[in-house]
């Protein structure tokens, strides 16, 4: 069920589905992983593994319920084989390369707490190396950008530039936090002719290169505000978006093209019922605020 949120948290998120509406008529896409047993998971009474739904064919996804089997049908489905670099191709690939064509894109992980929502876009909790085989859809995403980047001015002879910016918010408790400067109070989202909709006093920041903008990365997600649940020892109960905002430059016969765009990567908070977390007093609170 949806729960109210405030209106500001509602403007950022319906303009991010707006933005594909106005620009682009593609459809939004669902994905489904499924994720490994994990230690003390799958297990029935009589200590047998046990899986609940099955992967029929890449699109489709059979649950294994009781009277009758399920059947669900999806853009893509992936197995618990499936590698890092395989669901970033399936996800995120097109995304990225539509962004270099101008158009805005979104990709965000949804699912309850210990899913594998943060180890699918950013890769293991302990990762500290950009080029770990198991590093997530947002680092790869940073590479591929830069690749298309690069060889696209190889290509123009110079006729083309880009820039390229970051930013990182943090929406926690109907608050909108930037995580690049944890000195700076609660932001509001403002919205003009020129800029659209947006974060007013949100850092952004220039990099020029994959590394650089896993640095931005890696320094925001430090500042990641968590809560402890009975779901996990360290669930996140934010949710974080990271905006790249790209802008091409061209020229041909004098006359300068300007061409923007915005790749947004969003970690949402775990979406499972409160009655299943036996969380209470604030915390139920931030819960059923940040669960809309």
């Amino acid at each position: 069920s949806l729960i109210p949120c405030h209106s500001q948290i509602k403007h950022i998120v319906n303009h991010i589905i707006d933005s594909h509406k106005n620009i682009s008529c593609d459809s939004i896409k669902v994905f489904v992983r499924v994720r490994p047993l994990t230690k003390g998971s799958g297990l029935t009474t009589d200590g047998d593994q046990s899986l609940c739904l099955k992967v029929t064919s890449p699109n489709t996804i059979r649950l294994l319920a009781k009277p009758e089997p399920r059947t669900f049908t999806y853009d893509h489905v992936a197995d618990m084989d499936t590698s890092q670099d395989s669901v970033f191709s399936s996800v995120a690939k097109n995304i990225v390369e539509s962004c270099m064509n101008g158009y805005n894109g979104t990709i965000f992980a949804y699912g309850q707490t210990g899913s594998g929502k943060t180890f699918t876009m950013l890769g293991p909790s302990e990762l500290d190396n950009f080029t770990d085989e198991l590093r997530g859809v947002i680092p790869r995403s940073f590479e591929y950008l830069f690749f298309l980047i690069n060889r696209e001015m190889v290509r123009s002879s110079g006729s083309k530039s880009f820039l390229c910016k970051c930013s990182f918010i943090e929406i926690y408790n109907e608050q909108i936090f930037d995580l690049l400067d944890t000195a700076s109070a609660s932001l509001f989202v403002r919205e003009n002719i020129k800029k659209g909709v947006f974060v007013e006093g949100a850092l952004e920041r220039f990099v020029s290169s994959a590394a650089e903008a896993y640095q931005v990365l890696s320094h925001g997600w430090r500042n990641r505000r968590v809560a402890s649940t009975s779901m996990n020892r360290e669930s996140s109960r934010s949710h974080a978006v990271f905006t790249m905002t790209l802008e091409s430059k061209e020229s041909i016969n004098e006359v300068v093209n300007i061409r923007m765009s915005q790749l947004n990567l969003v970690d949402l908070a775990g979406s499972e019922r409160q009655k299943d977390t036996h969380t209470e007093g604030s915390r139920l609170k931030v819960t059923i605020l940040v669960c809309f």
